[in-house]
């Protein structure tokens, strides 16, 4: 029996024979290069051609030009340019330099640090959340829909911040999943109080051999998002005249009350009194100046905690 190898080798070679097809030579060209024989140097035919190209699926072959693949207008759409074009995803240099700072003891209140957000670009998380479920065949629950949303954090006593970063290898090291979307830190605590956060906390997944996450408290937080320089309250002309004031019209009693910096609490207030009163005329002036500073605006913005402190 001949082996099949052969038999197609002889196929071969007699279908060869026919001058101008399958693997014969023609004679070289001048220039000394071979040509191929007959259909196989010949040029592809424009039907070739066509069936050589990859076919393009349906949704693109039969869109629109005014629309995208998903059949979504182009107009009205917002093709502003990007306002960090040269981001590479690291700490912008002054915020790193002010974080450094606040971390190794030479800005212990953060005046520094939050005067270099007022300008920097800072990383919000953004993930993805599902819309509408559904159940396949095989009883596995799936999302047929997703929004992506903004990413906040909630404590144990129900209070919400709002995480930010200053590199993408913070955000990585916090969450994986998550996506950074660069924007000036004042925009993001605009946004961050329109979504009910009180905070905002920088780089939460710093190790504490680090220094460890840096908390941003609700006076820092309104100070970004109205645009407007922050001072530590104690160290705030504006607040120092609210205070004066607060303490003259409440009661007579009262000789003075000013913001120092805090221990326990972001400014302990020092309210001085008249020497000699009884505990309820103490008592009754406390609550008098208690209930004058619940009523001021400013208080409220630029104090974030309080305590109050008797007698000195």
């Amino acid at each position: 029996m001949t082996p099949w190898w052969r038999k197609r080798r002889d196929r071969d070679r007699v279908q060869g024979a026919s001058p101008g097809r399958g693997g014969e030579a023609r004679p070289p060209a001048p220039g000394g290069q071979a040509q191929p024989s007959g259909s196989a140097g010949e040029a592809p035919s424009p039907a070739a051609d066509d069936l050589a190209r990859r076919t393009l699926p349906a949704h693109f072959r039969e869109k629109s030009p005014l629309t995208d693949t998903a059949g979504v207008t182009w107009e009205g759409r917002d093709y502003t340019v990007s306002p960090f074009p040269g981001d590479d995803g690291r700490a912008p240099e002054p915020l790193a330099e002010a974080l450094a700072a606040h971390r190794n003891g030479q800005d212990p209140h953060r005046q520094h640090l939050v005067a270099a957000l007022s300008s920097a670009r800072v990383l919000v998380p953004i993930m993805a959340v599902a819309t509408e479920t559904g159940t396949t065949a095989h009883g596995l629950t799936g999302d047929n829909g997703a929004d992506m949303a903004m990413v906040s954090i909630t404590g144990a006593d129900g209070t919400s911040v709002l995480p930010l970063f200053t590199s993408v290898a913070a955000l990585s090291a916090w969450r994986g999943d998550a996506r950074p979307v660069p924007v000036v830190a004042p925009q993001a605590a605009q946004a961050a109080v329109q979504e009910g956060c009180t905070a905002l906390l920088l780089d939460p997944a710093t190790p504490s051999e680090d220094g460890g996450p840096v908390l941003l408290p609700r006076s820092v937080l309104w100070a970004l998002a109205q645009g407007r320089e922050w001072l530590p309250p104690h160290l705030d002309p504006e607040l120092a005249r609210v205070l004066d004031r607060v303490g003259r019209e409440a009661s007579a009693e009262v000789h003075g009350l000013a913001a120092r910096a805090g221990e326990r609490s972001e400014v302990d207030l020092h309210l001085q009194l008249r020497p000699g009163l009884t505990a309820e005329e103490v008592r009754a002036v406390v609550d008098a100046v208690t209930a004058r500073l619940g009523g001021e605006e400013i208080v409220a913005e630029r104090i974030s905690s309080l305590r109050l402190v008797l007698g000195s």
